[in-house]
């Protein structure tokens, strides 16, 4: 394919000869058309790699006669592989005949099997209730529906698509969805006359499993047909499964009597791993991956990431990752982890380690820091004065939150109690200072930032 081998000789003038040869000319080019080629990879390695270090780059890169983007799908074992954000898979939703509405769901994330849950004090009943649920025992008068809630990286999404798999796997007519999906569904639907359609795809379903419940959030027609479809499902004996960041009576702007409904059946909370549990996620990925870890590495790696046993693991595949590119480095083989140092870690690291420190970083965070700054109290920044004194340290706030958080601007407006246009306009009135000739601004912003982020 000509569009192919232009892309692999720009990666050789980009990342040099030996890579192209090692990472990418190995792919097999298993067919393709004129918008989409399939390769098929080696090992597992190869693509990881060519998803951190070459997904990016097609674009435009990778384009045909008519300027059109190829698609890359990437395979092994017969697996195609997608990234995460493209996964999608036409609904099997039963259409009449000559319709041509159709709506995409998210598919299952093959690593989250009940086979690869780390099972802890934190998620022991879940793990029961849920249990007897894919092994066939009829507990849907009890346990319906089942909502499971507790913060980021508490492994609800890892429950759901566990649920989903094993349940497909006896034949059970599942569907999985986000909840942002469901909402773009209702919207597809109303916007193409097709309510009906997407009734029959939801309503007809022996289980439905709905992730991230605390999207409905505000959202009216939305709340409306899941309140049907809840009933229509429930009346029929068909099981339904949740998942929240907070318990029902926490939700914020959700009908009451969806509220009820999500507590009909059985709230089971997560907790967040304690450190036995976040070591016992972590040798179990090393186990699949491979890749033995020492000691002091797993004291290093659990230390570091503390955003929960997702940013854990991910850094973990990026340490797999990058030690075996340095495979001829030890003894003509791939390093492993008892060949590597926590100095070293830290290093192929760096950039994970940034991101982490950021993220730790709250909104609360910064206000507290620029409050300090200013000899001020938080109230003063959060609150309706309009002085000078307050105004720009409220600004330079919300211009932080902006760059170091990356939040929406409404987001940032919602926390200060201003609408998203005061928020826009701070935050260019602070970039605006900081390019001025002389500006202490650069220097004050410079030193927040430090502060916040060592």
């Amino acid at each position: 394919m000509q569009a192919w081998e232009q892309f692999l000789q720009q990666q050789e003038r980009d990342l040099g000869a030996d890579t192209v040869r090692r990472w990418l000319r190995t792919l097999t080019v298993k067919s393709f058309d004129a918008r989409n080629i399939y390769l098929e990879a080696r090992d597992s390695f190869q693509i990881m790699w060519f998803e951190e270090h070459i997904r990016s780059k097609l674009g435009k890169a990778l384009v045909n006669n008519n300027r059109c983007p190829i698609r890359v799908h990437l395979s092994l074992s017969s697996e195609i592989l997608l990234p995460k954000t493209k996964r999608r898979r036409r609904s099997t939703a039963a259409l009449a005949e000559g319709e041509s509405f159709e709506l995409s769901f998210e598919e299952l994330d093959p690593a989250c099997t009940f086979a690869r849950l780390v099972v802890s004090e934190q998620n022991l009943l879940a793990h029961k209730i849920f249990s007897e649920i894919v092994e066939g025992a009829d507990t849907s008068n009890v346990f319906n529906p089942i909502l499971v809630y507790g913060p980021s990286g508490t492994g609800k999404s890892h429950f759901l698509m566990a649920a989903a798999h094993a349940l497909r796997e006896r034949g059970v007519d599942v569907g999985y969805v986000r909840a942002q999906t469901f909402t773009d569904h209702v919207v597809q639907a109303i916007r193409a006359g097709e309510m009906s359609a997407f009734r029959r795809c939801y309503r007809r379903r022996d289980v439905l499993i709905i992730d991230d419940i605390d999207v409905f959030s505000g959202k009216a027609s939305t709340q409306e047909e899941l309140f049907h479809t809840f009933n229509t499902l429930h009346l029929a004996g068909k099981q339904i499964i949740l998942a929240g960041r907070c318990e029902p009576g926490e939700l914020k702007d959700i009908e009451p009597r969806l509220v009820s409904r999500f507590e009909w059946g059985i709230v089971l909370p997560l907790e967040t791993f304690t450190r036995d549990g976040l070591l016992k996620v972590l040798r179990a990925k090393a186990e699949t991956l491979r890749f033995p870890l020492t000691q002091r590495l797993e004291e290093f790696l659990c230390k570091t990431f503390t955003r929960g046993p997702r940013s854990m693991c991910v850094a973990l595949e990026a340490l797999v990752l990058r030690t075996h590119m340095h495979q001829n480095k030890v003894s003509g083989g791939a390093l492993q982890g008892s060949h590597i140092s926590v100095a070293m870690a830290s290093q192929l690291l760096a950039d994970f380690i940034a991101e982490e420190q950021r993220s730790e970083v709250r909104p609360g965070h910064v206000v507290q820091a620029v409050a300090d700054t200013y000899g001020i109290t938080v109230e003063d920044i959060c609150g309706k004065g309009q002085s000078r004194e307050l105004s720009v340290p409220r600004q330079i706030a919300m211009y932080l939150c902006r760059q170091l958080l990356k939040m929406p601007y409404t987001q940032i407006g919602k926390h200060f109690g201003r609408d998203h246009s005061t928020v826009m306009a701070s935050v260019r009135q602070v970039t605006g200072k900081i390019k001025e000739p002389g500006s202490d601004f650069a220097s004050g912003i410079q030193a927040l930032t430090k502060k916040l982020i060592p």
